[in-house]
């Protein structure tokens, strides 16, 4: 018998796998990714993903109090427990930021500055998913915040291990580069098969909740694919920049 939850699943293969078929997504998971190209692109990554990742605790540990005050206190102290394993990724992304720079200027000789980049205020995208996450928390179904993190973090075991492929041809085995990714590939597989367990949970207990469920789902899904895109551009725009300047 087909439960809620595989109703869940089923609704989000279709975008999953658009995901994954992006044209930005396809082209910076490639084999065949361009070494440049895929070096900019995780420099671009990282320094935007700062934004990406430094409300993270917050929003996951806001969403747990949210869940309190409507009586669920098993997932209010499970999502706040999860919130605590999110902190201070934002600081990795800097720390790979820094190390993919100081990369470039020894392979390539060339500076780039990424405290500019760091500088940068958020990306169209990143305003969108954080839009994504202050909407959930804030409205009349603050656990809705599951299908978020759901698959976001399953990405880390979908394309991550690709990506990561990617990272260690680019930059060799040492992941000083990409300490952020490696350490996601490794651990969100756990976190993973929790959000998976508390959303099954969830739906047992509000089916009717599936639809805006699969909604939030998916809408994350895109957010993190325009980011990754917009990443990409950026990425490109950058090398063409380094063409006008030799």
């Amino acid at each position: 018998m087909s439960t809620v939850m595989d109703e869940y699943e089923g609704s989000l293969q279709a975008s999953r796998r658009r995901f994954l078929e992006d044209a930005a997504v396809s082209e910076i998971s490639s084999a065949d990714a361009d070494e440049r190209l895929f070096a900019r692109w995780m420099l671009r990554f990282n320094a935007h993903g700062v934004h990406m990742t430094h409300d993270v605790e917050h929003w996951i540990s806001s969403a747990g109090a949210r869940c309190g005050e409507l009586g669920m206190e098993k997932l209010e102290k499970a999502l706040k427990a999860h919130a605590r394993a999110e902190a201070g990724h934002d600081r990795m992304m800097v720390t790979d930021a820094k190390a993919i720079a100081d990369w470039w200027q020894e392979r390539f000789g060339e500076p780039l500055d990424t405290q500019l980049l760091l500088a940068a205020p958020p990306l169209a995208s990143t305003n969108f998913y954080a839009k994504l996450h202050e909407k959930v928390i804030s409205g009349p179904r603050p656990f809705l915040q599951l299908a978020i993190e759901y698959e976001i973090e399953r990405l880390s075991i979908t394309i991550g291990p690709t990506l990561l492929v990617n990272c260690q041809r680019v930059f060799g085995p040492d992941p000083a580069c990409y300490s952020f990714l490696a350490e996601h590939v490794e651990l969100d597989a756990g976190h993973t098969a929790f959000n998976q367990r508390q959303l099954g949970e969830l739906l047992k207990q509000f089916p009717d909740a599936l639809d805006l469920m699969v909604e939030t789902g998916k809408t994350a899904l895109t957010s993190y694919a325009a980011f990754m895109a917009e990443c990409l551009d950026l990425a490109k725009a950058d090398l063409e920049s380094d063409k006008v300047g030799v």
